[in-house]
């Protein structure tokens, strides 16, 4: 019985024309065709709908990968965007800085005008005239006056 199983169908049809079991093996054989087509036509449809739910599956990678490049798009985008606000957040930051610096310098200088006010007035409050030029310039005034009259 070995040897019917290596052999192919008909060469063991033939083999065992001469016993009883010749109507047994033919129906073996039928039997065994019959499934082996349906275990290849179960193969091809399991083929088949793998094939449809990897074509699936590759159409939603597709569209992931879409979206993903889409995404990466954007997000460049962004990058420019945030350099481009850091670079001018940098700039407003010094303009500050030397609007700050000029500020201190004026209230430095104001400081020093003062500083040169009060001197002058502390100078001007020491320095009194004495009572003869003030008599002495009213005289000059009253007879500037006689004069012009």
């Amino acid at each position: 019985m070995n040897e019917s199983k290596t052999k192919g169908p008909i060469s063991q049809i033939q083999s065992d024309a001469s016993t009883h079991d010749k109507k047994i093996t033919v129906e073996e054989v039928t039997r065994n065709s019959e499934l082996q087509s349906r275990n290849i036509i179960n193969a091809g449809a399991a083929t088949a709908d793998e094939l449809a739910k990897t074509r699936i599956f590759a159409e939603a990678l597709e569209r992931e990968n879409k979206l993903l490049l889409e995404r990466l798009k954007i997000e460049r985008q962004t990058i420019a965007l945030l350099q481009d606000l850091n670079e001018t957040r940098k700039n407003e930051t010094e303009a500050l800085r030397a609007t700050i610096f000029a500020k201190n310098e004026t209230i430095a200088a104001k400081d020093l005008v003062i500083a040169a006010q009060e001197n002058l007035m502390k100078t001007l409050k020491t320095k009194r005239t004495s009572p003869w030029k003030r008599i002495g310039d009213v005289l000059l005034g009253v007879a500037i006056l006689a004069i012009l009259k």
